[in-house]
């Protein structure tokens, strides 16, 4: 019953915290300061007990730990009663609200502590991943800046600033920051696979090819490094390895139209013929995307031009990934919050739709 009445209270509280920018309950002019803390008031309510700031921030780190969300919430709300600039409160606030899919709630939350502290840590990462994720590289670039100015083992800030490196054309700068990164995560599969792709822009297949191999060394099913090998064997000429690389996270018929798809798109056409009636004879019922891809295929063969709006889902867009506890806004700027980047085929098609769908992580 207790638990129920603290969840109860934490939906009031998460309002309060909103209609008041996070000073909860602030003393009103004429207000005596002492009625903040009188038994009527609803922060003491369940718990008149807690009279100070440490009292409250105890509690509150022990329901934490013990799992206990709402009651955790709750014991911080009370701890910014007492001190409204408890950036260790105020963070863990916006933490549960993101654990809690209130990212609205969090991104607030963040803006009111860099009004206490531009230069905390936590606040600049979220709001720069924010900011790029919705396609706003210039704030997000300042705010993963600040993020990566006082300390350098912030790997988010730093894959975050090889994104928009990569946005910028600019290989070298992303190659740089990739490698921070790895610096802190060396086995992070998603790192290397960004790694790669940036050396691949910037030419280097070989380098690329061994990085998205380690990214499989440590995850044999990570799908968009699988993708990126997948790609450039068959840019290369090698489908055989291709297609083994696609049966590990697909059955037979769709790697085969994947290829025969990949083929099309890059003028390869006896290529994906051939393919795309593999995929038909694997699964001629359930697999009409090959039947659709082979008569746009006929169709192109005998006109000799390439497809702007192609029946199966493309490639992804040659975009890194960037992990984020924030929502993300799905139209822009091609950046996909929990998806690395993946190699474009050849020629581009302007599409945003995908050849392996979702998902990745989150931020803890």
């Amino acid at each position: 019953m207790l638990s129920q009445k603290f969840s109860i209270l934490a939906v009031f509280c998460v309002t309060t915290l909103t209609i008041s920018a996070c000073t909860p309950l602030s003393v009103k002019s004429g207000q005596d300061e002492n009625s903040l803390n009188s038994p009527d008031n609803i922060l003491n309510l369940l718990d008149p007990d807690v009279k100070t700031e440490e009292q409250a921030m105890e509690k509150a780190e022990a329901a934490l730990s013990e799992g206990k969300s709402e009651n955790a919430l709750f014991y911080y709300i009370k701890t910014l009663q007492f001190n409204n600039k408890n950036i260790k409160a105020l963070e863990n606030i916006a933490s549960i609200h993101n654990r809690s899919k209130h990212p609205e709630l969090a991104l607030k939350i963040y803006q009111d502590i860099l009004a206490i502290d531009s230069q905390n840590l936590l606040a600049n990462e979220s709001l720069g991943l924010h900011y790029l994720e919705n396609g706003q590289t210039g704030k997000a670039k300042d705010h993963l800046t600040a993020a990566i100015a006082n300390s350098n083992s912030n790997w988010k800030a730093h894959n975050g600033l090889g994104v928009i490196a990569d946005l910028e054309n600019n290989s070298a700068e992303a190659i740089a920051h990739y490698q921070a990164a790895l610096a802190i995560q060396p086995t992070n599969p998603m790192l290397l696979n960004n790694l790669g792709y940036s050396y691949y822009l910037s030419g280097d297949e070989i380098k690329a090819k061994y990085l998205f191999n380690q990214a499989l060394g440590y995850d044999n099913k990570y799908k968009r490094a699988i993708h990126n090998l997948a790609l450039i064997e068959i840019k290369n000429g090698n489908f055989s390895t291709a297609t083994a690389l696609f049966n590990r996270i697909m059955p037979v018929h769709e790697s085969y139209n994947n290829i025969g798809y990949i083929s099309m798109l890059s003028g390869q056409y006896d290529v994906a013929d051939e393919y795309l009636r593999r995929a038909i004879n694997e699964s001629p019922v359930y697999f009409p995307k090959a039947q659709e891809n082979l008569k746009t295929l006929s169709t192109l063969k005998s006109r000799q031009i390439i497809p702007i709006k192609p029946e199966l889902n493309t490639p992804s867009p040659p975009v890194p990934a960037i992990q984020s506890g924030t929502t993300t806004n799905q139209n822009a700027a091609q950046i996909h919050k929990t998806e690395p980047r993946t190699i474009q085929s050849k020629p581009p098609v302007t599409t945003n739709k995908q050849l392996i769908k979702k998902p990745l992580p989150k931020k803890p």
